[in-house]
């Protein structure tokens, strides 16, 4: 019997200098070294250890995502409003605030679902908006936003700038509600007939719920071939020919990846099954492929089945169950999977909100909230990272991103403003740092519903 030993104490080894004096680094925090099933290794005497790092942006904050660009540029979604990012140039030390000139603005959190990416091969930054008629509305009530967001259509912003400046896509009269979720990768071979980009040389693609919001009862993607100046429209993932008899909730689909040889793979969690739903041709049509294993159930909830890709074309699926993490490995494009591993930090009982990421071959890291008492009502941040993914035995690192005495993150549910639906993750250029982009909460909920945040930037600091 494995037994989970509450992570309460640093891996031993050391950290090398310039890894502890680095922006927000603490040798305080604990990190373990652990393999799958919450086995902790004890590493030997004078081994490097990764050190937990974690920055405040300083600005309200409540979805969140976060991309690394170019020169290591963070860029971190939403800031201060729903209409502002925050971005640092130097490793989370300072933050300034970033927008886009043209913009359909929010007057209220919770409302438009922002989703931020990079596109590795480039350095481009991506962030898109669902839109709808009562988006640029200001001097409602609190909490109104949630009762009379109407999302309909989206914006895409591209930055080629490090997010210093945008273009902005604008559509807004787009069949699509909320729940937009965009990636970027690779065309197919133009050996395939599949169009090809101009001027840009990846396919940029945002998939959403259509026509209603939170309802669907679709799930429509755009594609655009000249780096997010335009976009048409692909095609339904949700209806789509060959789609099991299954229901399949537009909440519970996620965001998709692309392979170095254009095909995209966009995760779906439903009521019989979870599926990696898979396209050869920029989203014409689709095939559904079984991921074994998942908790499957058509409530929206942070439940769903994720999915991310390394550099060497591995495809990673990770699920959260019983309060655990586990992440599964395929090596043939979804068609088969090897068994899972329970891969969250030994101890953990309630790990809530993960975001997957992969980078260079191998590299894998999932940022979460999680706490050892199964009854905890606040919640700490958590990395779990792993260089090795691929090995018949694994070895993991996770590490608490803040005090262990002051956890940062309860979920008030839809009670509170601004609250955390998601919380996100991404590896830099290189595919080497992993940084996560999570909720602080600087106090607790108000009697208004109101709650003071800020975003909150963390990493396991390998360098030397």
């Amino acid at each position: 019997m494995i037994v989970l030993i509450p992570l309460i104490r640093a891996v031993p080894g050391r950290a090398s200098p310039a890894a502890s004096q680095a922006v927000g680094c603490q040798t305080s925090w604990p990190v373990v070294a652990h393999h799958a099933g919450g086995q902790v290794v004890a590493l030997p005497p004078g081994t490097p250890r990764p050190v937990a790092c974690a920055i405040p942006t300083g600005y309200a904050t409540s979805e969140s995502t976060i991309a690394v660009g170019r020169d290591n540029t963070l860029v971190y979604s939403p800031a201060q409003s729903e209409n502002s990012l925050a971005r640092s140039t130097n490793g989370g030390a300072t933050w300034s605030l970033t927008r886009p000139s043209s913009e359909q603005p929010t007057a209220f959190w919770n409302t438009v679902d922002p989703d931020l990416i990079s596109d590795r091969r480039t350095g481009w930054i991506f962030w898109s908006h669902a839109t709808g008629p009562v988006r640029n509305e200001g001097g409602l009530p609190d909490n109104a936003g949630f009762y009379l967001a109407a999302a309909s259509g989206f914006q895409v912003y591209s930055s080629s700038d490090g997010a210093r400046t945008f273009r902005t896509a604008d559509y807004s009269s787009a069949p699509t509600g909320d729940w937009e979720k965009i990636f970027v990768g690779p065309p197919p071979p133009s050996s395939s007939g599949a169009p090809q980009p101009k001027g840009y040389p990846d396919v940029v693609y945002l998939c959403a719920n259509s026509p209603f919001e939170v309802t669907g009862p679709g799930r429509l993607c755009y594609k655009s071939l000249d780096g997010g100046a335009t976009f048409t429209m692909a095609g339904y993932v949700s209806p789509s020919v060959g789609e099991p008899p299954d229901i399949c909730a537009p909440l519970n689909f996620n965001t998709g990846v692309v392979d170095a040889s254009g095909n995209t793979y966009q995760p779906a969690t439903c009521q019989d099954h979870a599926y990696v739903v898979v396209s050869h041709d920029e989203g014409t049509s689709y095939q559904w492929h079984v991921v074994p294993g998942v908790p499957t159930g058509v409530s929206p909830g942070d439940n769903y089945l994720q999915l991310a890709l390394d550099d060497a074309g591995n495809l990673y699926a990770m699920w959260p169950a019983g309060g655990q993490l586990f992440l599964a490995i395929s090596r043939d494009h979804g068609l088969s999977w090897q068994p899972p591993l329970m891969v969250s930090a030994p101890g953990i009982r309630n790990a809530t909100l993960p975001s997957l990421s992969a980078g260079a071959t191998g590299r894998v890291a999932i940022a979460y909230y999680a706490n050892p008492d199964a009854t905890a009502s606040m919640l700490d941040g958590y990395i779990t990272e792993t260089t090795d993914a691929l090995a018949s035995q694994p070895l993991f690192y996770s590490g608490m991103l803040n005090d262990p005495a002051h956890p940062i993150f309860h979920d008030y549910g839809l009670s509170s403003t601004p609250r955390a639906d998601f919380i996100g993750g991404a590896y830099d250029q290189k595919g080497l740092q992993f940084w996560a982009g999570m909720v602080k909460q600087l106090g607790p909920i108000q009697p208004n519903g109101e709650i003071e945040t800020t975003g909150y930037v963390g990493r396991l600091n390998w360098m030397k």
